[in-house]
C-alpha cells in the first residue's frame, strides 16, 4: 500500500546516518560473493531512501522558507519592528519544526500500521495527536507574549491570527490526505 511505502521513506530518512554507506561497504569486503549483488542492492536502497530524505528535508525547508515570506507579507511591519519581531519568530520556527517532526514521525507510525490498527494502539496514536496538538497551541502561546514584548500586542495578535490561518490550512491538508482508521 502506498501509504505504508511513505512511512518507510519517512522512517528510513529520519533514522539512517550519512555514515550508512561506508559501513554497508565495510562489512561487504566479508561477504561470500553470491551475497555481494544483494548486499549492492539494498545499499541502493538505502542510499535512495537516504537522498529522498535529504530530498524532503530540502522541500520542507523550501516551504518554510514561503512560509516566512507570505508571513512578512501578511505581517506588513516597518522595517524596525520587522526586525524585533523576526528575531523571536526564528526562534519560534525552530521550536515548531521540531514539534512538525513528531507529527511526522506520528504520521508514519500510522500509515505504517493502517490496516492493522487496533484498541490501545489507536489510543497511543491519538493520544501523541493531542499532545501535539497542545505543545503546539502552547508554543504559539509562549511566542504570543514574547513577541508582545518584543513589538506590541497588536502586532503579536496580528501573528497569531496569521499563524493560526497556515495551521489550520495545513491541518485540513494533511488530515484530508490521511486514510480513516478503519473498523
Amino acid at each position: 500500500m502506498k501509504y505504508k511505502d511513505l512511512a518507510l521513506i519517512f522512517t528510513i530518512a529520519a533514522v539512517i546516518p550519512p555514515s550508512i554507506n561506508i559501513a554497508q561497504a565495510q562489512a561487504e569486503e566479508t561477504k561470500p560473493v553470491e551475497e555481494h549483488d544483494k548486499a549492492v542492492k539494498e545499499a541502493g536502497t538505502v542510499g535512495a531512501a537516504a537522498d529522498e530524505g535529504r530530498q524532503l528535508d530540502m522541500f520542507r525547508f523550501g516551504l518554510r522558507m514561503e512560509k516566512l515570506d507570505f508571513i512578512k507579507k501578511a505581517m506588513k511591519l516597518p522595517p524596525e519592528q520587522e526586525k524585533k519581531f523576526l528575531d523571536q519568530y526564528y526562534l519560534y520556527d525552530t521550536e515548531l519544526k521540531k514539534l512538525n517532526d513528531q507529527r511526522l514521525a506520528t504520521i508514519s507510525d500510522y500509515a505504517a500500521k493502517i490496516d492493522s490498527i487496533k484498541g490501545d494502539e489507536a489510543d497511543k496514536l491519538i493520544k501523541r495527536v493531542f499532545n501535539f496538538r497542545k505543545n503546539r497551541t502552547a508554543l504559539l502561546e509562549k511566542y504570543y507574549g514574547k513577541i508582545a514584548k518584543a513589538t506590541s500586542k497588536t502586532i503579536a495578535a496580528r501573528f497569531v491570527q496569521v499563524e493560526s490561518i497556515l495551521q489550520g490550512t495545513s491541518d485540513v491538508k494533511i488530515g484530508s490526505a490521511l486514510p480513516v482508521m478503519p473498523e
